[in-house]
C-alpha cells in the first residue's frame, strides 16, 4: 500500500498561517450539527464476545463512508478506537486488530476511506466523522478514545494528533513524515506509540524518522525488523498499548 505526500511546505504555509503569520481557520474543520444519517445492516460475524455489524455514515461533501462496527457483548461503557487502513486499502485490512481490541472491552471500527482522494480533507473530516458516530452511543465513553493509522491511515492519525482533542491514545503504524503531518503532529496532545519497520521500501527511513522527532512529549517509539506492511507482532503490540492506555484489561 504506497502511501502519497500531497502537499509542499509552501502549501502548508499557505493554508496555516496567513502573510503576518496569525493562524487561519482549521482547514480540516466541518460542520458537525450535520446528520450523520447513519445506516446499520444486520451482524456480519459474532462471537461469545462481540458483534460485528455494517455501519454506514455521510462523511465528507456528504458522500457515504462504509465501516465495520464491533461491539463487546458485555453491558456498560466502553472505550472505543477507531482503525484507518493505508492506500488502496478498505474497512477489511485492519479488522483482526479491531477484533482483537473489542473482544477486550472497546467499541471499535474500521472504515473504507477513498483512495483517489486528492488531498488530506476528506479522509481527516471522515474520520472525524466517525469519531461523532462513536461518541453519540449510549455504550461509549466519549473520556475515552483512541486511535490506530497504517500507512496513509497514520498520515491522517498524524493529522488528527493535533487537530482532534477529543482522542487520547493515538497509534500512528508505518508513517510518513510529509510537511503536513510534521506541521500537526507537533501540536498532539494525546498519547503516540510510533511504530515502524527497519526495511519499509514505501516510506524512506528519513521520512519515518522525521515523524517520530516531531512527536512532542515522549511518545513510545518502537522499530521492528519488518518491511512497510510490519508485522503481526506489531499490530499484537498495538492492540495491547490502546487496551493498556484506555484502561481495558
Amino acid at each position: 500500500m504506497r502511501s502519497r505526500c500531497w502537499c509542499s511546505a509552501v502549501l502548508v504555509a499557505a493554508l496555516l498561517t496567513g502573510c503576518g503569520g496569525r493562524a487561519t481557520p482549521d482547514p480540516f474543520a466541518y460542520d458537525r450539527t450535520k446528520p450523520l444519517a447513519q445506516q446499520g445492516g444486520g451482524a456480519v460475524m459474532s462471537s461469545r464476545r462481540l458483534v460485528v455489524r455494517l455501519v454506514s455514515y455521510a462523511g465528507a461533501a456528504g458522500a457515504r463512508v462504509n465501516g465495520f462496527l464491533l461491539v463487546p457483548r458485555a453491558g456498560g461503557r466502553h472505550p472505543a478506537v477507531l482503525f484507518l487502513h493505508g492506500s488502496g486499502g478498505n474497512r477489511e485490512d485492519l479488522l483482526l486488530p479491531a477484533a482483537e481490541l473489542a473482544a477486550r472491552g472497546a467499541v471499535t471500527m474500521t472504515i473504507s476511506q477513498p483512495n483517489d482522494a486528492q488531498t488530506f480533507r476528506p479522509l481527516v473530516v471522515n474520520a472525524r466523522r466517525a469519531l461523532d458516530l462513536l461518541v453519540a452511543r449510549k455504550d461509549v465513553d466519549s473520556h475515552r478514545l483512541g486511535l490506530v493509522g497504517y500507512s496513509l491511515g497514520a498520515q491522517t492519525a498524524a493529522i488528527l494528533a493535533g487537530d482532534e482533542h477529543r482522542l487520547g491514545a493515538i497509534g500512528i503504524v508505518a508513517g510518513r513524515g510529509s510537511a503536513t503531518t510534521l506541521y500537526w503532529i507537533r501540536r498532539a496532545r494525546a498519547q503516540l506509540f510510533v511504530q515502524a519497520g527497519t526495511h519499509d521500501d514505501q516510506v524512506p527511513h528519513a521520512q519515518l524518522a522525521a515523524l517520530l522527532r516531531a512527536a512532542p512529549g515522549h511518545p513510545r517509539v518502537r522499530w521492528y525488523r519488518t518491511g512497510h506492511g510490519m508485522s503481526r507482532a506489531s499490530f499484537d503490540d498495538m492492540v495491547a498499548w490502546q487496551a493498556g492506555r484506555l484502561g481495558l484489561r
